[in-house]
């Protein structure tokens, strides 16, 4: 009698005995086939033999132990097999969770590779269902993909080198005889080579595009690194000597490194007289022959004392055509002093540069030198000057870059990365991934980072592109000082598993993201993210998320937020997209919800049960200082008051003045009476503790633009003849906000008595009203947008840091009026989860722009 057999002549016996062996568990390897065999994988007695030989040579302990042997080797469905496991399950699901990440960076990375490349090719589906099986058979499907790509990388590259030879072979090349036109087509075509090496196709592509230029395109592999100063030791006097005569020791000195155009010797002798005298003129023409060497336009430099030392500010440092996300301000302090001198710093947020006269900066120098101050020696300044390989000028865009990148290894990271917040970041469609790629392969060039391609890719994927989360990663993987730095793929995973690193992580880029202050949108985003933990691809209800912040609550009720606007911040701010279609809500990118959540789960649990406490505390402690609320409101009032009578006293008294009264001047003067009365009604409500209560604790839906109107009309009723009130609304619909109608009044009437005084009898008060579209694409949904711009004198612009909250303390100089009405104004309109802000003079009237941002309801109000 036979034993049955598999239709591959395989006896089944076996197989079958097996898959009811109760203790099977103790043979892990033995687990593993029986999956394969539900696959379809025939498994013979030899196999089971040898599966069971396996278990006997490394036993098991328990089938717990079984299930962390098969998830080491990748046998996931085989470990949620086990029998008699007990409290595995999140274990397994963790390490698959941990694999499809591991798995979605190696896609990202070669998806992002195929780009670059300019190829079509489209990866295996399927992989996360292959990857919650076995890790080994997704990992051969995208090895089968990696070599497919592999080879289109190679047909495009010899394309590509194909075209580079029959362009050098053209007869215009070999006729044009021009030794810098021959320099030129060297370098250019070296740029070339570098990014077909480098697998930057689209790069090369680009360049063959567009032909030989001095100023090549492209990323850090199309410029040059500054040539080596072979003479490191020879004193600066020493070598400023020889470009003023023969050097007879070093004869190759004068057709290597004398400058060949007139900045690169104006540059040198500017250093010399520096050198031979430090004072104020010739500092002023140092940093005026440096700004020019750069190719920014000559100006007559400003030069103060620091010390016994002196300062100045250069204008040709920031090359932002090229490098569009550096963060340096376009004037850049440049500090010179005696050799024994160490500069000091006003502001540390604002970095620097220090030239210090020496060929080669010492230790001391470069370690004594005050944050954010990066110091250049005198070396960089004769490298900057000296000609190419090819004895030709070097091109200005190539000398800038290279003053950046020997700065940028001096500077700390967020001084080149920038401390920039949302939402102004994500503003706009999405870069492309090959932008992307080159804005950070800039940032670690110019950091003095050692990188390749993979380790970019694997960086874009993790922070998803987004500012803020790149600069955050950065912060937290690159050291300030030590640089040049070599950052690898093994750093990257070390500090991915670092729940400390991670922790950081998260903090700053929420705090970056929301100001620290957003706790509503915090709460939003930490719930998605809890949501989304191991299945980014996701699509949430509104419904979904509050589930997730209401089980936080305690059952105290629902948190006292508006869900939906601070879901649309956190779009807006480009971690969620909205799908217009169903309303429902998606993650941007997987890889920054990993990061975010990072490898403890429970750090992100415990922040959104702070925020919901917070939420919850700031509603008490908004009842327990009612009273402190109800005077504030009350000295609004009264504020107003004052303001309202002061106008109409004005208008009557120069109503008075005039011996006839004409019936224009009588309607200005019954404008000026309905002033008196509103004033005194304020006065009233100050007056009414209960009413104080109910404005500043009743909030409804109200139409803005009704609201706005009805207020320029009362305004243009209180104004005087030659003033015109304007209101431009640039949308025909209900523009609805949750709001106070009171304190809105209010905050609204202070600005326009602002304005309505600053222009005087005659002028002008616009209000507009729009309905902007935030975050990338509009994926944040509308916002209230109000400016409020007048034909007054303005805001000086020294006091908008201070007006605007970014700069702590009182400005330089008082401005006109106690300034406490705007004060109102602003705690009110955040009060409402907005923003006030002083733009610079209004572009068309000429006089003070005031901007006001308010989130919009869904839903009409009730009638």
């Amino acid at each position: 009698m036979t034993a049955p057999q598999d239709e591959t002549g395989t006896s089944t016996v076996p197989r079958d005995l097996a898959t009811r062996w109760a203790e099977r568990w103790r043979y892990p390897k033995l687990l593993a086939l029986l999956n394969g065999a539900d696959g379809g994988t025939p498994v013979g007695p030899d196999k089971m033999a040898e599966a069971i030989a396996d278990g006997l040579a490394h036993p098991v302990e328990n089938p717990e132990h079984a299930v962390r042997a098969l998830i080491e080797r990748g046998e996931f469905a085989a470990a949620r097999q086990v029998p008699g496991r007990t409290g595995t399950e999140a274990v397994v699901e963790a390490a698959v969770a941990e694999a499809k990440a591991r798995l979605g960076r190696r896609l990202d990375r070669l998806t992002r590779r195929a780009v670059r490349a300019g190829l079509a090719d489209q990866p295996p589906q399927g992989l996360e269902s292959l990857a919650e099986i076995r890790w080994a058979d997704a990992e051969k499907a995208l090895d089968s993909w990696q070599g497919d790509l592999k080879k289109a990388e190679s047909r495009r590259v010899a394309a590509l080198e194909d075209r580079l030879a029959a362009a050098l072979e053209e007869d215009s090349w070999s006729s044009a005889g021009a030794d810098a036109l021959g320099a030129a087509r060297a370098d250019w075509e070296q740029a070339v080579r570098n990014c077909l090496r480098q697998g930057e196709l689209v790069a090369a592509e680009r360049l063959l595009d567009a032909g030989p230029s001095p100023d090549a395109v492209g990323g850090p592999l199309t410029v040059p690194q500054l040539r080596i100063w072979p003479w490191a030791d020879v004193p600066l006097h020493e070598a400023l000597a020889w470009y003023g005569g023969s050097v007879s020791t070093r004869p190759e000195f004068g057709s290597q490194w004398r400058p060949r155009d007139r900045s690169g010797i104006e540059l040198i002798d500017a250093l010399t007289e520096l050198h031979r005298n430090m004072c104020v003129e010739n500092v002023r023409n140092f940093a005026n022959a440096l700004d020019t060497h750069l190719g920014a336009d000559a100006a007559r430099h400003q030069v103060e004392e620091c010390g016994s030392g002196f300062v100045t500010w250069l204008s040709g440092v920031a090359d932002y055509q090229r490098i569009p996300q550096l963060a340096l301000p376009r004037k850049l302090r440049l500090y010179v002093g005696p050799d024994d001198w160490v500069p000091e710093t006003l502001d540390e947020d604002t970095p620097g540069a220090w030239l210090v006269l020496r060929t080669q900066a010492t230790a001391a120098q470069r370690n004594g030198s005050p944050p954010g101050v990066a110091v250049l020696d005198a070396r960089t300044v004769l490298q900057l000057a000296a000609p190419d390989r090819h004895g030709r000028a070097t091109p200005r865009g190539h000398r800038t870059v290279n003053v950046l990148r020997a700065m940028g290894r001096g500077l700390r990271v967020v001084d080149v990365a920038g401390r920039q917040r949302l939402p102004d970041d994500r503003s706009g469609p999405a870069a492309h991934p090959h932008e992307e790629h080159e804005d950070l392969a800039w940032w670690l060039d110019l950091l003095g980072v050692r990188y390749t391609d993979a380790v970019v890719d694997m960086l874009l994927y993790d922070t998803d592109g987004h500012p803020v989360a790149l600069r955050a990663a950065l912060v937290g993987l690159l050291p300030d000082t030590g640089r040049p730095y070599e950052l690898t793929a093994e750093a990257l995973e070390e500090w991915r598993a670092d729940p400390d690193a991670q922790a950081a992580f998260h903090d700053a880029v929420v705090e970056r993201s929301f100001l620290g202050s957003d706790r509503e949108a915090a709460a939003a985003l930490r719930s998605v993210l809890l949501l989304v933990r191991g299945e980014p691809d996701l699509t949430l209800s509104a419904e979904d998320i509050a589930a997730v912040v209401g089980s936080y609550a305690s059952g105290a009720g629902s948190p006292p937020m508006e869900l939906g606007a601070a879901l649309s911040r956190v779009a807006a701010a480009g971690f969620l997209r909205h799908e217009p279609g169903d309303g429902r809500y998606r993650w941007n990118g997987p890889g920054l919800a990993a990061l975010l959540v990072g490898p403890e789960p429970r750090r992100v649990e415990a922040r959104l049960d702070e925020d919901v406490r917070e939420l919850y505390g700031r509603r008490d402690r908004s009842e327990e200082s009612a009273v402190l609320g109800l005077l504030e409101v009350r000295e609004s009032y009264q504020h107003t008051m004052v303001n309202r009578l002061a106008g109409a006293a004005a208008t009557i008294q120069r109503m008075l003045e005039r011996e006839d009264l004409s019936e224009p001047r009588r309607v200005e003067l019954e404008g000026a009476l309905r002033a008196v009365e509103e004033g005194q009604l304020a006065e009233a409500r100050a007056r009414d503790p209960k009413r104080l209560y109910d404005d500043l604790n009743t909030k409804q839906r109200l139409d803005l633009r009704a609201e706005l109107e009805s207020h320029c009309l009362g305004l243009l009723t209180a104004a005087p003849a030659g003033v015109d009130v304007a209101f431009v609304p640039h949308t025909d619909q209900e523009v609805l906000v949750w709001a106070s109608h009171q304190l809105l009044k209010m905050a609204m009437g202070n600005l326009l008595d602002n304005a309505l005084r600053e222009v005087g009898p005659e002028g002008t008060v616009r209000v507009t009203l729009g309905l902007p579209a935030r975050g990338r694409g509009g994926a944040g949904g509308p916002v209230a947008r109000i400016d409020v711009e007048d034909s007054g004198p303005g805001v000086p612009e020294i006091w908008l840091p201070f007006l605007n909250g970014r700069v702590s303390g009182p400005p330089p100089a008082v401005p006109k009026g106690s300034g406490r009405g705007v004060a109102f104004a602003r705690n009110f309109i955040v009060d409402h989860n907005g923003t006030l802000t002083f733009l610079a003079r209004s572009a068309d009237l000429g006089g003070a722009h005031v901007r006001i941002e308010l989130p919009v309801t869904e839903t009409a109000p009730q009638r």
